[in-house]
């Protein structure tokens, strides 16, 4: 019982601090959309895609990797060891990455649009070898269940990332208004240098959670066996395949923008959609909750009574909040959009595509419990190629045609063929008695309520309020006998 008390602890831990994290960083969002132009907020959403592609060709599955041998170690097998030649290959990659980056960097900086801004792709560079260098040593310190250290450097990096963020965009501008501290000023304040502060304090935070992870980096064995080494990189390979792809289906719409519209305007609508990307990813925030306080359960339930029932029912009722949620946002969009500045308000007819795209993210995430619970991690592979050949070919037919609508509507459709996959798969190898019908209808009726409060009520609150409400109660009326008896065991 020590030991399921202290493992429930732990994923309290990681689940609060990440959702945290993830609360702080959409925090930046008003902020950025307010101080930066369109264009410099889509360079800042560009870079980040990037560092997500470079991150996880850097890290090489080492993460997952080290997780594998650890836990599966032998009496003969040394930790120290595991450690060393799972940081190795992460090592390598990066040294040689950020050495390819200097050196060819008047070819890269023009093919990454940057030729005006050379320095950005230095930024991008560093950032991510760092990031990628800490990737083996917090992973260790899962492993060893120091969860709070773990989280204590993450959270103190996502702080002082926030903070530093503040300090340039918007207590510098004050203290320079108002000639305070000019000493100050004058030393780190350059309103020139613009989105690079996004950068310079990303460099900043990573930088010193390289040095406090210090303890974890003496414990680095400089012994190489090659024998070992290929059978980690055999490993990682297939991880780092099916990881490219996964990153590919969220980032890769922003590349395609970048180089499929005029130069002139590119950064411009990257920006506008990044900032209602955000409106639409209010969603994820619960589906983050869920999938933390879920996860455990699933697995604990796979060799209890009827557990695919308790699948099925799970996923009914996690679609029942989620259609609560789209036709909400939906419904009050003019007092959400706020969130971000008004000169991006011109993209907000993506948002309704890409929170509905969101929640069939969180469906997908439902469908795809059976192959983590049967050892047949392939099949998420499979799932993502398939939704990422829709990505691709949908970007390129609508983008040039439809701008930032083309690439909401293929995120969409992406996500909505590998549900559907999912689903075959799941019905095919699991046979979840899912209450197909019953979710699809409350997909449907989501689905016309969002346009008409969209579109039709539009800040007639008090409608929308009602019509949210009428949601609630016909769901409660189809949903009658199990709500009594969730009540009863309740």
């Amino acid at each position: 019982m020590s030991a399921l008390k202290k493992l429930a602890g732990q994923t309290a831990i990681y689940g609060l601090s990440s959702i945290l994290a993830r609360f702080l960083n959409f925090f930046l969002t008003p902020l950025h959309t307010t101080v930066l132009t369109k264009e410099d907020y889509g360079i800042n959403s560009d870079v980040y895609s990037l560092i997500a592609f470079l991150m996880v060709v850097l890290t090489f599955g080492m993460e997952t990797t080290f997780f594998r041998f650890y836990q599966n170690r032998d009496k003969h097998s040394n930790p120290g060891t595991i450690f060393s030649h799972a940081l190795f290959p992460v090592i390598t990659f990066a040294s040689f990455f950020l050495i390819m980056a200097v050196v060819f960097l008047p070819i890269i900086a023009p093919l990454l649009r940057y030729e005006n801004h050379p320095e950005y792709v230095v930024y991008l560079a560093i950032i991510v070898v760092l990031d990628a260098l800490t990737a083996v040593p917090f992973a260790k310190l899962r492993a060893e269940n120091k969860a709070f250290r773990f989280v204590s450097l993450k959270m103190m990096q996502i702080i002082l990332f926030v903070l530093l963020n503040y300090f340039f965009y918007w207590l510098c501008p004050i203290l320079v208004e108002n000639n305070v501290a000019s000493w100050l000023t004058d030393a780190v304040y350059h309103p020139e240098l613009g989105v690079a502060y996004i950068f310079i304090s990303n460099l900043i935070a990573s930088g010193l959670v390289i040095l406090l992870l210090a303890p974890q980096w003496a414990q680095v064995k400089f012994i190489f066996n090659w024998k070992l080494e290929k059978r980690y990189l055999a490993y990682a390979a297939p991880l780092v395949i099916a990881g490219l792809a996964g990153i590919a289906n969220e980032m890769v719409d922003k590349q395609f923008l970048k180089y499929l519209l005029p130069e002139s305007i590119a950064f411009d609508e990257i920006g506008t959609y990044s900032a209602n990307y955000k409106i639409a990813t209010f969603m994820m925030m619960f589906i983050q909750a869920f999938r933390f306080a879920v996860e455990p359960f699933i697995f604990s339930q796979y060799k209890g009574e009827s557990p695919r029932k308790t699948y099925a029912q799970i996923l009914k009722f996690f679609t029942i909040f989620q259609v609560l949620i789209f036709v909400g946002l939906l419904g009050f969009i003019d007092i959400v959009k706020v969130f971000i500045d008004d000169k991006y308000w011109i993209g907000l007819p993506v948002v309704p595509v890409l929170l509905f795209a969101n929640l069939l993210v969180g469906i997908n995430f439902n469908l795809n419990f059976w192959y983590k619970l049967e050892d047949k991690t392939r099949y998420g592979a499979y799932i993502t190629f398939f939704g990422l050949f829709f990505t691709v070919v949908l970007n390129l037919l609508l983008i040039p045609k439809m701008g930032i609508m083309g690439a909401a509507i293929a995120t969409l459709v992406s996500y909505g063929a590998m549900t559907l996959f999912s689903f075959y798969l799941n019905q095919k190898h699991f046979k979840t008695p899912y209450e197909t019908g019953r979710i699809l209808i409350y997909l449907v009726v989501s689905l016309i309520l969002g346009y008409v409060v969209f579109t039709q009520t539009r800040e007639m609150y008090f409608v929308n309020t009602a019509i949210v409400l009428a949601l609630a109660g016909f769901i409660a009326l189809l949903e009658k006998s199990e709500l009594k008896k969730l009540l009863k065991n309740g």
